[in-house]
């Protein structure tokens, strides 16, 4: 962690001032170049650079009278953390539980972007030998239960899009090696309900993986259990229920 005194050597003044910009916003619905030049304290051609700037990438709406608004994707980057937060909030109880019913290290985890599944909270099992992914860590879907578990609840197009983008890494010799392995095993998730990682991105490491779905059938999220390889298959079946059970609890929830 950079101590905070030393922060300052390392901010850029041009981001530093268009995140200020933003906080104008929670005093004012709109503003001008001019508005934004003054409170900033910047030049006008500046302020006008800035607006124009995150206009274009959808942060700024501007609107017919001259002025600027907040723009739709600073409404679902918003939306996107807020839903975030509240997912960790209510899975996070049942996660601790599970960690502590199986000994087992245990992940909630969405899927971030088109390629990536990103696990947002985890609760460590009671075992000495355990797996310890740290918050936000991101890696390719395929590579993962808990990505493979979203995926094959995503329409065609988005595993489609899926496929296009991802990169076919062989991390042991388990690891999935193309797009048409790769749909086998979305339709085996499907037929059976959840997800394994059978060490194919570590040898030794097993991992079981269920969806959440919403009310359409999409998932928006997973829960996993992940541990040594000895012993998550000597324990799979009491895995899969208790993930199941989790997820039911939440489902209903949320219902």
């Amino acid at each position: 962690m950079i101590p905070a005194e030393d922060k300052k050597k390392y901010i850029l003044n041009s981001v530093d001032n268009a995140l200020s910009l933003f906080n104008l916003f929670f005093d004012y619905e709109e503003l001008t170049v001019n508005d934004i030049a003054k409170q900033l304290s910047i030049s006008r051609s500046t302020a006008f650079r800035f607006a124009v700037t995150l206009e274009n990438r959808g942060f700024l709406t501007k609107t017919d009278h001259a002025t600027y608004r907040l723009g739709l994707n600073m409404f679902s980057l918003g939306m996107l953390a807020y839903n975030r937060m509240e997912l960790v909030s209510l899975v996070h109880p049942y996660l601790q539980k599970l960690a502590e019913e199986c000994g087992e290290t245990c992940h909630l985890a969405i899927l971030d972007d088109a390629v990536h599944v990103m696990f947002i909270d985890r609760a460590l099992g009671t075992n000495q030998l355990k797996m310890e992914t740290a918050m936000g860590y991101r890696q390719f879907a395929h590579m993962t239960a808990t990505g493979k578990a979203i995926l094959a609840y995503q329409s065609a197009q988005t595993v489609n899009e899926y496929i296009k983008k991802t990169e076919f890494r062989q991390m042991t010799h388990h690891s999935v090696k193309d797009a048409s392995e790769l749909l086998r095993l979305l339709d085996t998730v499907r037929e059976e309900g959840y997800a394994c990682d059978n060490e194919e991105a570590e040898y030794g490491l097993t991992c079981y993986a269920r969806p959440i779905l919403d009310v359409t059938g999409r998932s928006f999220a997973a829960v996993s259990i992940s541990g040594p390889t000895t012993r998550m298959e000597k324990n799979k079946h009491d895995h899969l229920e208790r993930l199941q059970r989790l997820v039911d609890h939440v489902v209903q929830t949320i219902v």
